[in-house]
């Protein structure tokens, strides 16, 4: 049976106890690791690179709000439980994405629905790109050429004016085909973030805010693209199976 690993944030000692006795009769989920603040979080997240994370949200020094904004910045998927004694953060949660929102005290069966929820978001995630195969390719008319541009070699696809154009790292290429005609080739692990654009979501290293929208950026590469505030959710929750964590 597959193994989901979770981190567990409270600076309650009682409460961290509490969560391993619920979690201990559950073989799927494993914890890894445990914190008493935000810093601690932080850097365990970054260690062990965790699947799920318990996060309290008053803890001393960087609360865990505020951690779980750092750890998105360079985790943008991984999956957040607030549990809590503070209902007012609840909005801003699921803001930054949060997979579900827990006050105490904590009720087994509402952890255990939330731990499911979790849970099937990863392995939905996760069988989008079991079926690639890393030699397909994208064929496209471009300027009178024909072109075969293997599909992991693309950053993502924009849509330009009239036309239609395909970034890799340093190369673009022009196509006068829609991007929902080029979108219809492309596999699981490609999706329109955007209205003008569709992203390979196995290339994001980082995706930042940037007014009311977010940019996504790519591993070895200075160009960016555009995730639209309505998409931004769907998009991390698709990309746990693509940063491997």
């Amino acid at each position: 049976m597959e193994s989901f690993k979770i981190i567990i944030a409270d600076d309650n000692a009682t409460s961290r106890t509490l969560l391993r006795h619920f979690i201990h009769v559950l073989p799927q989920y494993k914890i890894v690791a445990e914190a008493v603040n935000g810093e601690e979080f932080v850097r365990l997240v970054l260690e062990e690179k965790p699947d799920i994370v318990l996060v309290d949200i008053n803890m001393p020094g960087l609360n865990g709000m505020e951690a779980v904004k750092i750890c998105k910045q360079a985790v943008p998927a991984l999956q957040i439980i607030f549990i809590t004694g503070y209902d007012e953060f609840a909005v801003e949660a699921f803001e930054i994405s949060a997979t579900d929102y827990i006050v105490k005290p904590i009720e087994r069966a509402r952890l255990f629905r939330a731990l499911e929820k979790a849970r099937k978001l990863l392995e939905l995630s996760r069988q989008n790109c079991l079926s690639i195969k890393k030699d397909k390719r994208l064929g496209l008319k471009s300027h009178g050429s024909i072109l075969f541009l293997p599909l992991d070699d693309i950053l993502f696809v924009e849509k330009e004016s009239r036309k239609t154009v395909i970034h890799t790292a340093n190369e673009r290429y022009e196509t006068t085909e829609t991007l929902s005609e080029i979108g219809d080739r492309l596999d699981g692990c490609f999706f329109k973030t955007h209205r003008s654009y569709i992203v390979n979501l196995k290339k994001i290293v980082k995706i930042e805010p940037a007014g009311e929208t977010y940019l996504a950026h790519f591993r070895d590469s200075h160009k960016i693209a555009y995730i639209s505030k309505l998409k931004i959710n769907e998009v991390q929750r698709k990309i746990l199976d693509i940063h491997d964590i």
